[in-house]
């Protein structure tokens, strides 16, 4: 199982004070495989119903991990018709709950679902809120949300401290890193 390296938070945007009211997290597992899986987030345990605890888990594509994220916003969270639609025409595999995006779907056809996400999506008031580690494939993928018209805000590593294990679990300095020097 590979460990978490990024997180998106998704919900209401709180227009007050700049928030988010969270309703769903989606955290991206990588390492040699990567997969998303996307959680509903309740404030009290009795929202929690059968029909609205749904675990969902695509394995993305590794060039577009982002924005595989942001399809399942659109058809998990959102619910999008239009998506929902074509989502139903276009994935091979009926288990609704776990996806494998390099076998159930045609390129084309991902790509043509990408292309009407990419439309729809600014129709909703959602914020997402991303944070990435430092190792995240989509630190590297975080321009395109510029095609996607939503409220969001990126979050990554300003300071660090790091327990080197190669050298018997030495615990580093607490420095602050310049993620724009990485890339």
């Amino acid at each position: 199982m590979g460990s978490a390296n990024a997180f998106i938070m998704v919900g209401r945007p709180d227009p007050v004070h700049n928030g988010i009211y969270p309703t769903h997290c989606l955290i991206l597992h990588e390492n040699d495989k990567p997969w998303w899986v996307l959680t509903p987030i309740f404030r009290f345990p009795d929202d929690c119903k059968p029909e609205n605890c749904e675990i969902i888990v695509w394995i993305p594509t590794v060039e577009h991990m982002l924005e595989d994220a942001l399809l399942m916003i659109g058809l998990y969270v959102l619910k999008d018709k239009e998506l929902i639609s074509l989502a139903k025409k276009f994935f091979k595999n009926k288990e609704k709950n776990r996806i494998w995006l390099y076998e159930d779907i045609e390129r084309e056809n991902l790509e043509k679902l990408r292309e009407i996400c990419r439309k729809v999506l600014p129709k909703y008031s959602f914020k997402i809120v991303i944070a990435i580690t430092l190792d995240s494939t989509i630190l590297g993928q975080i321009e395109v949300l510029k095609d996607y018209k939503i409220e969001c805000e990126v979050c990554t590593a300003r300071f660090r401290r790091d327990r080197n294990y190669w050298r018997g679990g030495i615990l580093g300095e607490f420095e602050e890193y310049d993620i724009l020097k990485r890339w």
